[in-house]
């Protein structure tokens, strides 16, 4: 939700004086400790509340639906698409070259999100089917959960993921088409839900980013 946030915080700079959105990304389940220490006021997450959550009086307002693109790097010759199957093979270990997705021979090296990433979440639930990822030499899993330093590794032989809003902005890299559909399909299988999350009772400081995110520039900015 990194640009969703950016974009707000622009907004509420521009047209609300005297206010300012301070924002860190530090991925879903961060954010949600957070919230339910009282550090921040607001929660960006990717995924449903779960029940404990919930119980700890948290509440998620739907934002919108999100894509996971698979990106490669402009450097890299595979220019072809994955099947879901050949795609969570990869990010489990079982594939590991190139030459087996009908690319040219080379080791593929897997860049995987930090385990706090709520985009992490999402592509194990949704593509691994709730495996685990492979722990191979060729797949790296590093802290991070900000997408440029995770495009800046691809190089001519990585693949990773991303969040489709931020990846369809990036000049950099190629979005693979999975099962023959980019993610701006509407076929498309690997969606997620974007939420904000507060935690009970709600601070009027809240109820106005929630009424600026049901306004007409909220709304803008999220579509």
């Amino acid at each position: 939700m990194a640009q969703i946030n950016a974009k707000f915080k622009d907004l509420i700079g521009a047209k609300c004086a005297g206010t300012s959105l301070e924002i860190t990304a530090n991925g879903t389940d961060v954010g949600i400790e957070q919230l339910i220490a009282g550090k921040v006021d607001i929660a960006a997450v990717s995924r449903p509340l779960t029940a404990a959550e919930q119980a700890q009086g948290l509440v998620g307002t739907f934002v919108k639906a999100d894509a996971i693109a698979i990106m490669v790097s402009k450097e890299n010759p595979f220019q072809l698409g994955l099947t879901t199957s050949q795609l969570a093979d990869i990010f489990k270990g079982n594939i590991s070259n190139w030459s087996a997705v009908g690319g040219q021979p080379g080791t593929i090296r897997v860049i995987n999100r930090s385990p706090l990433s709520g985009t992490h979440d999402a592509f194990q639930e949704l593509i691994l089917k709730n495996a685990q990822f492979g722990t191979n030499s060729n797949i790296k899993t590093y802290p991070t959960d900000e997408t440029t330093p995770i495009i800046q590794k691809l190089k001519a032989d990585g693949i990773s993921y991303a969040s489709y809003a931020q990846a369809k902005e990036q000049k950099s890299i190629n979005i693979v088409p999975i099962d023959g559909l980019k993610p701006d399909s509407p076929q498309y299988p690997h969606k997620r839900q974007l939420f904000y999350v507060y935690k009970q009772p709600i601070t009027p400081m809240v109820k106005s980013f929630l009424d600026f995110l049901n306004s007409s520039d909220g709304q803008e900015a999220i579509n």
